[in-house]
């Protein structure tokens, strides 16, 4: 069931926008589980045709995008795919500094359990569990928002924020080293948005125990959180001037995470597809904007996840040699760049920021993606991925050949 229409109103401290909604939510949850699924539920432009990416990555409406065109001869013969690329191109015989306006906003979010009792997911309070951090002071102080010295497969990058580091890593052969290819983040950041009333026990669901060893995790059902998302919340920041197409918006929610499908018919319910992050295009011209779990040990892995691939494919325009049976798309085949996804559960070294040892992902190359088997990586080192797993391009993956995909050695 839809929620009634948003009203908005300011309160202090907790929040500068707390949304009220009366009608019944589908919200829903489902067991941890140890993958992050993230594979894009937006209103991309999936079936554009060249003319359309090139149009929407030109718009001086949207965050600054770069299109490119690059041919690939993975299956055998040259195949031109187009999309774009959040920044600078690196593809350009003088590539120029680009900065990128974004806005992170924390995610508070209530949920009443079946005895009445309600658990809230804050991530502006301070944890406990987390030497009394909260998550949205951990994100503030991350390699996603300080610079620090990149390397990636042994070449030093330079000092930057670990996505502008890895941007230039994946572009290095490409660019020839050079500096002025660079795409840092300038955060903004605003006060949380809370929801209320709390989603209830009929639509969601709290796991855990609520101890640092077991902590409390709220799963939502994915399609009526991206609804509510896109119908009330990201059109209440617009109008308020919180966020706009110019401006990526990054959503931290702490220990709440989404699901497929959740089955309440069973005890304890059972779920599948949990998604710990995902990053969207939602209308015209497109709002980029992203949400990721924090949790107390992984701290800013997935967020590194979803910001990474919304840096290689803020449109999602669906641009790749069909790829998959690997990483998160262990069973079908996929034809989009999601960096993190073919990597999915594998880690950098770990970056010490604001005195704090952060974990972020490791991410696929664009060479992985686009290269033929001989072919040389645009990467730095060249190898295929910025931790060096991936030391070959991906191998075509076939729909109807289950044990096809993968990576090539």
């Amino acid at each position: 069931m839809m929620p009634l229409p948003l009203q908005v109103t300011r309160t202090v401290p907790i929040a500068a926008f707390t949304l009220l909604f009366a009608a019944t939510l589908s919200f829903a949850q489902e067991p941890v589980s140890p993958q992050i699924d993230s594979q894009p539920d937006v209103e991309s432009l999936t079936g554009a045709t060249t003319e359309d990416i090139v149009s929407e990555c030109a718009s001086r409406g949207t965050i600054p995008l770069s299109p490119y065109t690059f041919n690939s001869t993975k299956s055998g013969t040259k195949v031109t795919y187009n999309g774009c690329l959040v920044g600078g191109d690196p593809f350009s015989p003088n590539p120029n500094p680009v900065t990128i306006d974004a806005v992170f906003i924390p995610l508070i979010i209530l949920i009443t359990q079946p005895d009445g009792s309600v658990v809230t997911f804050d991530p502006t309070a301070p944890d406990p569990c987390d030497g009394g951090f909260s998550a949205e002071n951990r994100f503030k102080g991350s390699p996603l928002v300080i610079p620090s010295p990149q390397f990636f497969n042994g070449v030093y990058v330079g000092v930057s924020q670990y996505i502008d580091g890895f941007m230039s890593a994946e572009f290095w052969n490409a660019t020839g080293g050079s500096p002025f290819y660079s795409n840092p983040i300038n955060w903004s950041f605003h006060s949380a948005v809370a929801v209320f009333p709390p989603i209830p026990a009929t639509t969601a669901i709290v796991q855990g125990t609520g101890t640092c060893s077991e902590p409390y995790r709220g799963v939502i059902l994915q399609g009526e959180f991206s609804t509510f998302m896109k119908g009330l919340i990201i059109p209440a920041l617009q109008s308020s001037g919180v966020i706009s197409p110019k401006q990526f918006a990054f959503f931290l929610t702490k220990n709440v995470v989404t699901a497929k499908v959740i089955n309440f018919t069973t005890t304890p319910p059972t779920i599948s597809g949990i998604f710990g992050g995902q990053h969207y295009a939602t209308g015209s011209p497109k709002q980029t904007w992203a949400r990721a779990a924090y949790t107390v040990g992984g701290d800013v892995k997935t967020a590194s996840h979803e910001i990474g691939e919304w840096m290689n494919d803020p449109l999602l325009t669906k641009s790749t040699p069909l790829w998959g049976h690997i990483g998160e798309d262990k069973t079908n085949c996929a034809s989009i760049l999601e960096v993190g996804d073919p990597v999915n559960g594998l880690s950098m070294p770990v970056i010490n920021t604001s005195g704090h040892d952060y974990h972020v992902q490791e991410l696929a190359f664009f060479s992985w993606f686009y290269n033929a088997q001989h072919e040389g990586s645009l990467g730095a080192g060249g190898m295929f991925s910025g931790n060096g797993d991936f030391t070959g391009p991906a191998k075509v993956c076939n729909p109807l050949k289950p044990t096809s995909g993968g990576t090539y050695h």
